[in-house]
């Protein structure tokens, strides 16, 4: 990385760590994807948590993921749902059928009914996987 550009790394890095959630937003995405930085997820889910809780909807998406799927972090379906509801509320339609997936792995009989509106808000959103997964829901 040039001066230049490590200049300016750092400048939003210090924005970031003051507490910018526009920063922390944007930041904790290139440390999560190890763009134009090394990827580092351990800073990208302390930004994106930052983020997230002020109600950026991609990094609730994210940090939601995060802890679905263990990286960067412990697996951790409560706080992964947690996220992915709030990601979901504000139409985010990958997150609407990650809830309707949870709902469905902690529970099926109690979560039909609630797994299946999930997933055809997906669905109806136009995420494709949720279209193909809507059928496996409703038998």
């Amino acid at each position: 990385m040039d001066e230049e550009m490590e200049k300016k790394l750092q400048a939003v890095i210090e924005l970031c760590e003051a507490g910018d959630p526009e920063m922390c937003a944007f930041l904790g995405k290139e440390f999560y994807f190890g763009m134009n930085v090394e990827q580092d997820l351990d800073r990208a889910l302390r930004y994106l948590t930052v983020a997230a809780k002020d109600d950026d909807a991609m990094s609730q998406f994210l940090t939601g993921f995060m802890y679905w799927s263990g990286r960067g972090t412990e697996p951790d379906l409560d706080k992964a749902l947690d996220w992915f509801l709030l990601a979901a509320g504000q139409g985010i339609p990958e997150a609407m059928y990650n809830v309707a997936n949870i709902l469905m792995v902690k529970d099926p009989e109690k979560n039909r009914e609630e797994a299946v509106k999930w997933m055809k808000r997906s669905a109806n959103a136009g995420y494709d996987a949720a279209c193909d997964a809507l059928s496996d829901f409703e038998d």
